[in-house]
């Protein structure tokens, strides 16, 4: 199978790794760009990505206009449409799976970043302190021990921050049992 390999700016993958993780993962979503491209310059049009996932069916709900500009505002919050903010609250209420709003895929992705970048940091040092052991090594243990704590910090700082974006999520779609 080919690979195709490109370089965007930082804050333009940035974005799309955050589309993309409510998507399916990078290559799914880059695969069903590439397809839709294909499909309208072959004339078929664009195929909505829902289409070839699942039948749908419509669903009217009757607001009052209170309760309409409520639940705007509280789209809105979330930087979502009125419809995906029903739908993603039915999908958590049904099936307990609701996407991140983008906020919180936002600070998700910055945090699996940062534990990736940290991982590679321990890795080096790790290396570092198997290298020190050698007679000639004028490495300073004590100094790489101290990076390998600061690492440790950092980790447990960026997870602390991911699972307040996950849990964040699940407690705004959770209803209260009363």
């Amino acid at each position: 199978m080919p690979v195709l390999t490109f370089r965007l700016d930082d804050d333009v993958a940035q974005r799309f790794a955050a589309l993309a993780a409510v998507s399916g993962g990078r290559s799914a979503l880059l695969r069903r760009l590439i397809g839709d491209a294909l499909a309208m310059e072959a004339g078929e049009g664009h195929q909505a990505p829902r289409a070839r996932q699942r039948a749908t069916c419509r669903v009217e709900v009757r607001l009052i206009p209170e309760e309409i500009a409520a639940l705007d505002r509280a789209a809105d919050v979330l930087g979502m449409k009125r419809t995906d903010w029903i739908t993603t609250l039915l999908a958590r209420r049904l099936r307990a799976n609701a996407p991140l709003p983008r906020e919180e895929r936002a600070a998700v992705a910055q945090a699996w970043r940062e534990l990736n970048r940290i991982g590679i940091n321990l890795n080096q040092a790790t290396r570092a302190l198997n290298a020190s052991v050698m007679v000639e090594s004028g490495l300073d243990v004590a100094r790489e021990a101290a990076r390998v704590a600061s690492f440790r910090s950092e980790i447990v700082d960026a997870l602390a921050g991911l699972g307040a974006a996950l849990k964040g999520d699940l407690r705004y779609w959770d209803m209260a049992d009363a």
